[in-house]
This record gives structure tokens, C-alpha cells and sequence, in this order.
């Protein structure tokens, strides 16, 4: 009995050393990112061929944030989850579903790019935070949980989930997430007749950007990334349907590597919109913003639907993707916005 009873002393105090070292961790890496907030979009990490967005590490800075007073670590000074469960309610008073997807940040996925003092699984993590929204009803794809097993199981056959010179993820990390997305939306499924398909793996070179406009533009060799782009009706890409029942919205990870090199996404063809749409074997709608992702998306949907008859009658799912960072660093105010003007 007695030897039991140790066993069970020495595992909780086993587990209350990794806890505190887990969190002393957690917190300093905070503290890192927050060192290297300098007045300028993006900086240079520790790996030379690794670049990061200022205000990304501004919200690494923050640390626990949902454990925090929102007036101090939310640039707007408001909590996000009344608006997200505001948005969740007006769909499902008309029987949409939403599918929140909260998109990582570069830096917790891959800290020592940014910091060799630290390795993948330092930074604090969003479960606890993801599971409280899950908890009241939200609908959450927890990408980042996913990211890091796959990083902490596969590190050496897994192609990166980042661009090393852009904010975004990379097209392989698109893919994945297309699938996961799919999988939650089995009962939306199209036709299975090939119409959508995919091309051969080919390679892209980029200039990502936070690279493009600064200092390091002209100096570093562009990035060279793995990609599969979508076929359509002869044609490179999926054009956005808007009879379609599946609705996706967000901030710029909904345009990247699909709304071309023209308009700084890189590409067309290989964007989430896209590779959703051949998983689902029909085209999906868009309403994708360069701006905040919780309140400058959702006021061109506002936009969208209004000008649009009868729009939210032909869709049953909505899926929401948006940076993380935006839980703390959009510096919106989160308004109440209607579906529209009914």
C-alpha cells in the first residue's frame, strides 16, 4: 500500500516539475517574441532563410492570452467570443452550420526558425482556449493541435506547413486542411465524376511578403514550394459558386496561392477555395478580405448577401478561416453585423 501510495506522490510530482516547466517554457518564449517586436512589418529569424510578421509575434508575445484581461491584450480591448457565438446563432437560426478554423501562428508551429533556444512544443498552445469555445457550441477545427503532432511525429517525411518567407501557410498545409474540412462536411459532398481534378506535383518559386517592399527584396532567393494546383472545366483553378450550399469566408488565407501573382497571392489554382472545392467535387463560394478576418469578412458577407436575394437560402455551411493572431491584434471594433438586412 505504502509502496502504491509513493508511486502516486512521485508521478504528481512528476507531473506538477513538467507542468511548471512546460509554463517557464510557455513564458519565455513570450517574452522572446515580444524582445523582437521592432517598428517594421516583418523580421528576420534566427534560421536566415526564415522571416515572421511583427505583429504575429506581438500576439506570441501575449502569451496565455484567453487567460487575461481582454482590455490588455486585445488591441480592440474587447473579448472575441461573444461575436463569434453572435455569428454561430444568426446561422443557426437558419439552419447553417459554422466551422470555425483558426489558423496557427508561424512561430508556434516552428519557434526554433524563430528562436534556436527553442524547439516545437515550447510556445504556449490554444487548446484550452479552442476548447472553451467548443464548449459553448462554436464548432472549431483546432489546426494548430494538428500541426504540432504532425511536427512532433513526422518531423523528418512532413514538407513544411509554413512559407519560410510569407505569413501564410504552405500549400501543403492547404491541402490538409482542405481534407479535414471536407471530412466535417461529408453530407455536402457533390458528385464523385472527376470534373474537378488535380494536377501533378510541381514547384512554384515566390517572393513571400514579408520579403516583397523591404529591405531583404532583391537580396534573398526566392522560396521554392511543392504545389498542386485544380483543374476545372479545362481551366486552372475553381471559380467561386454562389448557389453553392458551402460558403467559405476569411482573411487573406482564403486568397493566397488562388487569387494569383498579380495581387501578391502567388498563384492561382492551389488556394484553399480550390482544393475544398475538388475534395467536395463541387465549387464553393467566397468572400475572402486582406483585412480582419472576424469583422472585415463578415461585413462584405453583410455586403454580399444583402445585394443578393435569396443568398442564405442556398447555403448550409459556413466555414470561417482566420489567423489567430486576430484574437488579440485586430485592432477592429466587434460590432454586431447582421446576415443581411432582412
Amino acid at each position: 500500500m505504502n509502496r502504491l501510495r509513493n508511486l502516486i506522490l512521485l508521478f504528481i510530482a512528476f507531473w506538477g516539475s513538467a507542468q511548471c516547466l512546460g509554463g517557464e517554457k510557455g513564458n519565455a518564449f513570450a517574452e522572446m517574441a515580444m524582445s523582437r517586436v521592432l517598428p517594421q512589418p516583418s523580421v528576420r529569424g534566427d534560421d536566415p532563410e526564415w522571416f515572421f510578421l511583427v505583429k504575429e509575434l506581438r500576439h506570441l508575445g501575449t502569451g496565455e492570452f484567453w487567460t487575461k484581461s481582454w482590455a490588455e491584450v486585445a488591441a480592440n480591448g474587447s473579448d472575441p467570443i461573444p461575436s463569434i457565438k453572435e455569428f454561430d446563432d444568426l446561422l443557426a437560426g437558419r439552419g447553417i452550420r459554422l466551422i470555425l478554423v483558426p489558423i496557427p501562428p508561424k512561430g508556434t508551429i516552428y519557434p526554433e526558425k524563430l528562436d534556436n533556444d527553442f524547439a516545437s512544443g515550447d510556445p504556449w498552445t490554444t487548446s484550452p482556449f479552442l476548447k472553451n469555445l467548443s464548449k459553448q457550441g462554436i464548432e472549431v477545427i483546432d489546426v494548430e493541435s494538428d500541426f504540432l503532432q504532425l511536427r512532433n511525429t513526422q518531423q523528418e517525411i512532413v514538407p513544411k506547413l509554413y512559407c519560410s518567407q510569407d505569413a501564410h501557410y504552405s500549400p501543403f498545409a492547404i491541402e490538409r486542411i482542405a481534407d479535414q474540412i471536407a471530412a466535417e462536411l461529408k453530407d455536402l459532398h457533390g458528385p464523385s465524376n472527376g470534373a474537378i481534378g488535380l494536377s501533378d506535383t510541381q514547384e512554384l518559386t515566390i517572393t513571400g511578403d514579408q520579403i516583397a517592399g523591404s529591405e531583404w527584396e532583391g537580396k534573398v532567393p526566392g522560396e521554392t514550394l511543392s504545389i498542386r494546383k485544380v483543374q476545372h472545366q479545362g481551366k486552372v483553378g475553381v471559380s467561386p459558386s454562389p448557389d453553392s450550399p458551402v460558403l467559405l469566408l476569411g482573411d487573406s488565407h482564403t486568397l493566397v496561392f488562388h487569387e494569383g501573382a498579380s495581387g501578391g497571392m502567388h498563384c492561382e489554382g492551389a488556394g484553399l477555395a480550390d482544393h475544398l472545392s475538388q475534395r467536395l467535387g463541387q465549387a464553393v463560394d467566397l468572400v475572402g478580405v486582406r483585412g480582419s478576418g472576424m469583422v472585415q469578412a463578415r461585413k462584405q458577407l453583410f455586403y454580399k448577401a444583402t445585394s443578393e436575394p435569396g443568398y442564405w437560402s442556398r447555403k448550409k455551411a459556413v466555414v470561417w478561416v482566420f489567423s489567430m493572431r486576430e484574437f488579440t491584434q485586430s485592432a477592429d471594433r466587434l460590432i454586431s453585423i447582421p446576415l443581411d438586412r432582412q
